[in-house]
């Protein structure tokens, strides 16, 4: 049976469709359309659709384009619109905007927010539209009041030009009013006498705009600066999640407040920004070109600036391990530095402080992690950022350092000779080696007790040289003021189907070490593809291009040593620190080389350079399933090709001294049995890592009050580093060619010694994998409680083969109470939120150069057999296991008085088990070790952290925001199977059980005897001298801690219309530290110079105890003496002070000032760092970040004052 309704609509639907078709024809066959007709031609040719009102095009015709002349709609839009001066705009997708022009229109707007569509920018245009508008015209219509109405359509930005969603866009005092959609833009009907909108929205200041003849606005919002946003969202690193929705603790640093502070390195600008996180800067005049690179502790693969900052979240949990966060960079764990990131390229940091936050990362996430988001492309089109720094500050004060003058240098070197401390057996140079360099001053005494000089003349040369402070040759000459320069350009932007972020950075810096400097270049492109309308393509590639110099020299002729600069000799003069000069002008006339030292022309021949290039690329692929059901697969890898090249010139120093100690005469014959010619040492790291992972995801909300977020999955993960060395010799840096060598070839030396030419070929490769398994999970009801759980399951390659030793599950659960959305507080209207939380988990470390076996790893080949060799690395140890942290928390989050005051409070307790520590055993039973590492230490963490932030003024021109971070830690060591010995009262080192892991003990300092020897008080309270043995606790005092148990920031922001100053103040309370006194003194033939001033005030005759506290120099127990004595409760300080860190000032330029220069915003600042302190409790002057220590091969000097200007355009 024929269906005749079937067949009725068919029939419709072939007539609509010839209609159509052949209207289509008509038209094409008219010479002129009306400009509707032109539109709805347009509409069906390129499948677009438009906004317009109706009398901007009625009763108008056009030619009628021909179907083949145009292939884009603009050109035709162009064509058709313009004998009417009508102009068209995009508004997102598919549609666009018709609208007319007048003189009206035409005219400048004054606002500084808002400009008619003259002014409007592509990237405004291309928003899409908030409300869907499906018809192709607009009429002019009146509504139930009578009211004649127009459309106005736009989009509301911030400063930055990123859309601002869910702004309100009302005409005052009527009902019309609209919200922004998430691409910021709007439509809303207004009536036609309508003169001015207002768009507002929460943390901007709200705009009134006038409203003319222009359809099309943009309007640029002003962030509220008292105002406290709340952070929305914190990142897992595998998940983000609203805050009200997460048990764990957290801290979020934004890309604005990293823009407070301007430094290069990331690191410098997260100082006092987030309460738990402690930190030490101990370099001011850099921020990425580090003294020296290391291994990170206990890690192969990673390297940090070990001589330039430390830092730690929530104290220390661990001993041999490795004691740095793990850091986690889109999603991944990086082996990189975070010097390799550009602070602008940052869009968020969150730092993960308990186990509910941090277990989903299992065996590295004991010391906190730290989560890096890096900035992605919005919805919009191009968005162009260009920045540019400049900083200078002052070389460093070398009289900080405290040294002896030149009187009081001369009369320790002649005490030194006198009491037969440094001997004239040094001047036999075939019979004490060939190091018997003397100083100025020991040469003087030398010869006055031998003799060659009377007393006179001793006297005569030493008021000369008395005369001298040369301390300051090193500082002009070797030292330099510091200056960086920082350029920056962003591009960022994207369509429904494509986003994309694109930056460029290069950075320099001049240390204030003359010859030292660095150069850094960071690409990034961050991607994301629209596949299929839902899948999502994200490809992320990073790179990070470093070239260092390294060919300074700094303040190291100030540390110990036998070529100390002492402070009466001439920086201009040759120095003969391998052999007398005596001797040496001798020796010369024979044949050898000039065998002195002169330390400009060391500078203008040193030749280090290292190049370091990272590269890194993600990608990953978002796939939704079927009702919040997801799929997630992602795969990141990382390389770095790290390289240092150190020429050593052929007549530099180094080569000389070598050269003519492989210099043998015979009779009056010269042999020389050292490659003639320059030495070329190389070094290559390379580093290849790689994750991946695919992974479950579950987010759903069910019937409005329950929610469910779950996710499961596996990681696996390798990180490789293969490094390898090369000396070549008789190197021509011209040919690039050296002499064949056969390395570990034996050669006779002037003194007899003989030596071997060192140098093989090496090659070392450190392999690791993980393989993990995880799951997270969280339902909240309500929007009010949240139950939260997590598990990882972690397995290890290098802790063997059995599973009982390599795998370890690692935990958590949480829960979380939103009081401020239960009834009872709906009346309590001065409290905006209120958010009470609780959580508790394992997390876990390791000792990645430990193992439970055996393990014996091959180092190269001798040098003097040229076989390979190997040794044992770690003994076996069966009972070797994964550190444990058992960690709880509980916090409170809250806002009060409408936003104006906000905080967060966080009370944890983290108990270490299991944690790895040097156990002493007999040396027979490992040969040349005397001690193994064992899972023998347990400690605990106590503490709290305060966040507060308050805007204290919050008027339309004026602001102030303050905060304050608080943060209060105790540790403690509970249990260690390792007790007292004798070695830790002869160094201090080791862990007490009752005491912090990091506890300062020291002698109770009893005087001097009449010998000039160190006395200290014994156990029971009795006086006993150098040559008593001490091995009981009871003689030793505790005086506090190395870190400051008590630390934090405040912060203040101040606003002035389009002006901001920023002030941050950190402080540090609780801490102590030795001060920088001499630890030991010049024993027999040994120029141990330590010029320190301290010494100045030494013991050296009977009586003088009476008067002084620093021991004599002589007796067969000096060197226990003075050791007692650096050691001693006199000379430990309170490291409390507050510092001064930054203070900053932008200027916000007017829309209008920078629109001149076809810019949307121009901002100009200048700041100053490193302030110094404000108060210290020490009464010796010393910053106690920058406590001097002689016997360090790196010197800090406090940082002096930076002074930094900014210039950031956006256009």
């Amino acid at each position: 049976m024929i269906n005749l309704k079937k067949v009725a609509a068919f029939c419709c639907l072939m007539l609509a469709i010839s209609l159509q078709m052949f209207a289509a024809v008509a038209s094409q066959n008219q010479p002129t359309l009306t400009l509707k007709e032109a539109l709805n031609k347009a509409s069906r040719q390129f499948h677009v659709s438009f906004i317009y009102e109706d009398e901007l095009i009625s009763n108008k015709r056009v030619d009628n384009p021909a179907d083949d002349s145009f292939k884009k709609v603009e050109d035709y839009l162009s064509v058709v619109l313009k004998p009417y001066n009508l102009k068209f705009r995009k508004l997102g997708g598919s549609q666009y905007a018709i609208y007319g022009t007048s003189d009206k229109t035409k005219e400048k707007d004054k606002t500084n927010h808002v400009a008619p569509e003259e002014a409007v920018s592509d990237q405004a245009a291309s928003q899409k539209p908030a409300v869907q508008m499906i018809q192709v015209q607009i009429n002019r219509s009146v509504d139930t009041s009578g009211a004649d109405l127009r459309v106005l359509v736009g989009v509301v930005t911030d400063e930055s030009m990123a859309p601002v969603s869910s702004a309100t866009i009302m005409v005052p005092g009527t009902k019309y009013m609209t919200v922004t959609g998430r691409g910021g833009d709007f439509a809303i009907k207004v009536p036609v006498n309508a003169t001015k909108i207002q768009v507002s929205c929460i943390a901007y200041e709200s705009q009134v705009l006038p409203v003319n003849n222009a359809v099309y606005y943009r309007v640029a919002l002003k962030d509220k600066t008292g105002y406290l946003k709340p952070v929305e969202v914190v990142s897992t690193g595998y998940v983000n999640l609203p805050k009200e929705r997460a048990t764990g603790s957290f801290g979020v640093v934004t890309a604005k407040e990293l823009e407070k502070i301007p430094s290069a390195n990331v690191i410098n600008r997260l100082e006092g920004m987030v309460p738990g996180l402690q930190m030490q800067l101990t370099a001011g005049d850099n921020s990425f070109v580090y003294d020296n690179v290391t291994p990170a502790p206990a890690s192969n693969t990673r390297t940090i600036g070990a001589n330039n900052y430390n830092f730690n979240i929530r104290g220390t949990t661990t001993l041999q391990s490795e004691t740095s966060p793990l850091v986690v960079v889109d999603g991944f764990p990086t082996e990189f530095d975070l010097k390799t990131l550009n602070p602008n390229d940052i869009e968020q940091i969150t730092f993960l402080r308990d186990a509910a936050a941090a277990s989903i990362w299992g065996a590295r996430a004991a010391n906190g992690v730290i989560v890096i988001q890096t900035k992605k492309g919005r919805l919009r089109t191009p968005v162009v950022n260009f920045g540019v720094a400049y900083s200078t500050q002052a070389r460093p004060d070398i009289g900080y350092l405290k040294l002896m003058n030149s009187a009081q240098a001369l009369a320790f070197d002649k005490e030194l000779v006198d009491k037969g401390i440094v001997t004239a057996a040094s001047y036999n140079p075939y019979t004490s080696g060939i190091k018997y360099y003397v100083d100025k001053g020991v040469d003087l005494a030398f010869q006055l007790k031998s003799g060659r000089i009377t007393q006179s003349e001793y006297d005569t040369k030493v008021a000369e040289l008395s005369k001298r402070n040369n301390y300051s040759q090193l500082s002009d000459y070797l030292m330099q003021s510091a200056n960086a320069q920082n350029y920056n350009l962003s591009v960022s932007g994207g369509t429904d189907v494509h986003t994309y972020y694109l930056s460029g950075a290069y950075s320099k810096e001049n240390t204030s070490t003359v010859g030292n400097y660095g150069e850094r270049i960071n690409l990034v492109a961050n991607q994301e593809f629209k596949i299929l309308k839902k899948i999502t393509l994200g490809v992320s590639l990073k790179g990070a291009f470093f070239n260092y110099a390294n060919n300074g020299i700094g303040l190291t002729p100030l540390a110990n040593g036998s070529n100390t600069f002492m402070p009466y000799d001439d920086i201009h003069d040759n120095f003969y620190y391998s052999i007398g000069e005596h001797y040496a002008d001798s020796l010369e006339n024979l044949g050898y080389r000039n065998w002195s030292y002169n330390y400009l022309d060391e500078l203008k021949m040193n030749s280090k350079y290292t190049h370091d290039n990272n590269y890194s690329g993600t990608i990953t692929l978002d796939i939704p399933i079927y009702k919040g059901v997801g799929f997630n697969a992602a795969y990141m890898q990382e390389r770095d090709f790290f390289t240092i090249r150190n020429m050593q010139n052929v007549n530099s120093f180094y080569v000389r001294n070598l050269y003519n100690k492989g210099t043998v005469m015979d009779g009056t014959t010269l042999t020389n049995n050292f490659p003639d010619g320059g030495i070329l040492q190389a070094t290559n790291n390379n580093m290849n890592n790689y994750s991946v992972r695919g992974q479950f995801t579950y987010n759903r909300s069910i019937k409005e009050d329950h929610q469910i977020s779950a996710l499961a999955g596996m990681e696996a993960r390798q990180t490789l580093n293969s490094a390898n060395s090369y000396t070549i010799y008789g190197y021509n840096p011209q040919t690039g060619i050296g002499v064949t060598t056969a390395y570990g070839t034996y050669y006779e030396t002037m003194d007899y010694s003989g030596g071997y030419l060192g140098g093989y070929p090496t090659q070392t490769d450190y392999l690791k994998r993980y393989l993990s398994y995880y799951g997270n999970a969280a339902y909240t009801y309500k929007g009010k409680y949240t139950l939260s759980g997590s598990v990882r399951y972690d397995d290890y390659n290098n802790f063997g083969l059995d599973k009982k030793y390599r795998a370890r599950p690692f935990w958590s659960s949480g829960l979380s109470w939103n009081v401020g959305k239960e009834g009872f507080m709906q009346d309590v209207t001065w409290v905006n939120s209120l958010r009470v939380r609780g959580t508790f988990g394992v997390n876990g470390n390791i000792n990645q150069d430990l193992r439970p076996f055996t393990n014996i790893a091959l180092l190269g080949s001798d040098d003097q057999t040229g076989l390979p060799y190997a040794t044992v690395t770690s003994p076996a140890n069966p009972a070797l296991k994964w550190e444990n942290t058992y960690v709880t928390n509980f916090g409170i989050d809250y806002g009060l008085l409408n936003g104006r005051l906000s905080g967060t409070i966080d009370l944890y307790n983290k108990k270490g088990s299991d944690i790895i520590y040097y156990l002493e055993v007999n040396p027979a039973l490992l040969g040349a070790s005397n001690s193994v590492y064992r899972n023998g230490v347990t400690m605990s963490n106590r503490g709290i952290d305060l966040g507060v932030s308050g805007a204290i003024v919050d008027t339309k021109n004026l602001g102030w925001n303050m905060g304050i971070n608080f943060s209060y830690n105790i540790n403690k060591v509970t249990s260690n199977l390792l007790k007292p010995t004798s070695s830790f009262y002869s160094s201090f080192s080791g862990v007490i059980v009752g005491y912090a892991s990091d506890a300062v003990f020291a002698y109770r300092n009893a005087g001097l005897d009449s010998l000039g020897w160190t006395r200290i008080y014994d156990q029971n309270g009795n006086k006993v001298r150098a040559n008593s043995t001490v091995t009981d606790m009871g003689a030793v005092k505790y005086m506090g801690r190395r870190s400051a148990p008590v630390y934090g920031s405040l912060q203040n922001t101040f606003r002035y219309k389009n002006w901001s100053m920023f002030v941050l103040a950190t402080y540090s309370f609780g801490s102590v530290f030795r001060a920088p006194v001499a630890t030991q003194y010049p024993t027999s033939r040994k120029l141990y110079y330590n010029t320190s001033a301290d010494i100045a005030k030494r013991w050296q005759k009977a009586g003088d105890e009476a008067n002084t506290i620093v021991p004599g120099i002589a007796g067969s127990y000096a060197a226990v003496s003075v050791f007692r004595y650096a050691y001693s409760d006199v000379n430990i300080q309170p490291g409390d002070y507050i510092r001064l860190r930054e203070i900053s000032l932008s200027y916000q330029l007017p829309s209008e000032m920078a629109g001149k220069v076809f810019a949307k915003n121009i901002k100009i600042s200048g700041a100053v760092r490193n302030l110094g302190l404000i108060w210290k409790k020490n009464k010796l002057g010393l910053d106690p970040d920058y406590v001097p220590a002689l016997a360090s091969t790196v010197l800090h000097l406090p940082a002096t004052p930076q002074y930094n200007l900014m210039l950031n355009v956006g256009f």
